[in-house]
């Protein structure tokens, strides 16, 4: 999305308007918004109140980048605001406690289609090629895959981590991202079950020897820490 063509034509769509509804609400003519996603025109004088209809941030809709205070990240503005959860919220999302989402200390708007249950969280150390102080976005109500990254937690340990999901046969590892472990010891086979509606796709283990890991949501959207 390097230009405010693209980016405005991706939120109109996400918001379900077309061009010419659009231009209605923000009293401007098609021709005007089509410009604009086409390219003809950089800026506009409706930018403003395009940005105010659409409920994006106008900063990132005409630069690219985060102008709110909530922000800190290099990515969009757009769309609903969600919790930002540290390690103990994840861990009680992965028992399904309760707790009040109105006590996170941050949140970060969202650039992409999630449901009411979706979170961030700070990635505290670098993971394989996600740098140190990411902000992971994660879609709990989701259905996982081969090869996803899922937030997974612990309940015995209180720990939670990102592991990329690895099927072998009718087995199912969890893959440490952590590049400082050596690589043989990077996958270990765990029960496996899903929290808030997410649904495996792999097989799944019930030998009652194995340590439990809960999936608390696949990542599907990361934001890049500002420089």
């Amino acid at each position: 999305m390097s230009t405010l063509g693209a980016r405005l034509q991706l939120v109109r769509k996400e918001r379900g308007f077309s061009q010419a509804a659009l231009a209605k609400a923000v009293g401007s003519r098609q021709s005007s918004i089509n410009d604009i996603e086409s390219g003809r025109n950089k800026s506009s004088i409706y930018l403003v109140r395009i940005a105010q209809v659409l409920n994006v941030d106008p900063v990132w809709l005409e630069l690219g980048v985060d102008g709110s205070a909530s922000g800190g990240v290099t990515i969009v503005g757009q769309g609903a605001l969600l919790p930002h959860y540290d390690e103990k919220a994840i861990l009680r999302f992965a028992k399904e406690e309760p707790f009040d989402k109105d006590e996170c200390d941050a949140q970060y708007r969202c650039p992409l289609k999630h449901s009411e249950a979706a979170y961030t969280t700070l990635l505290k150390h670098t993971r394989d090629d996600l740098p140190q102080n990411s902000v992971l976005f994660i879609e709990p109500r989701c259905t996982y895959i081969n090869g996803d990254v899922a937030m997974v937690s612990f309940p015995n340990s209180g720990v939670s981590d990102l592991y990329r999901l690895v099927a072998n046969g009718n087995r199912t590892f969890l893959q440490s991202m952590d590049e400082r472990l050596d690589p043989a010891l990077r996958s270990a086979e765990y029960r496996l079950r899903c929290s808030q509606g997410g649904e495996l796709m792999l097989p799944v283990s019930d030998d009652p020897s194995l340590p439990e890991a809960v999936l608390t949501g696949k990542v599907f959207f990361v934001g890049l820490p500002l420089k």
